[in-house]
């Protein structure tokens, strides 16, 4: 009984130390920006549109102000990601744009997070 047991706590090792080095390496060819962007635009795809009552951070709108072009252009991209078009220009002109810039900006970096991974390994 113990050689099976300690035959399942080497197995159960094993995989733990392969999921964190799939984790480790992941989060470095991902990076922490990248992380944080791909978050957002996960958070803002996933947030429901006529929801106005949900988590901020902005200065402004916990301040009670309702003008904010960054709150704005969160709701533009949320509307975007529901099929929304014009609800999300006239929400924030600059939305779509914005999202573009977001995805460039994403992408430019996996991208030089992968060339210097393949340097590292060189």
């Amino acid at each position: 009984m113990e050689k099976i047991l300690l035959n399942k706590t080497t197995v159960q090792a094993k995989l733990v130390s392969k999921i964190y080095f799939f984790l480790k390496k992941g989060f470095k060819i991902i990076g922490f920006e990248a992380l944080i962007w791909i978050s957002g635009l996960v958070y803002l795809a996933f947030f429901s549109p006529l929801d106005q009552a949900h988590f901020t951070i902005c200065p402004l709108a916990n301040a009670g102000i309702d003008f904010c072009p960054g709150c704005g252009l969160g709701h533009s991209i949320t509307q975007f990601f529901h099929g929304n078009f014009i609800e999300s220009f006239n929400t924030h002109p600059l939305g779509f744009f914005a999202l573009i810039v977001i995805i460039y900006r994403i992408y430019s970096l996996l991208k030089l997070n992968i060339i210097n991974s393949k340097k590292a390994e060189a």
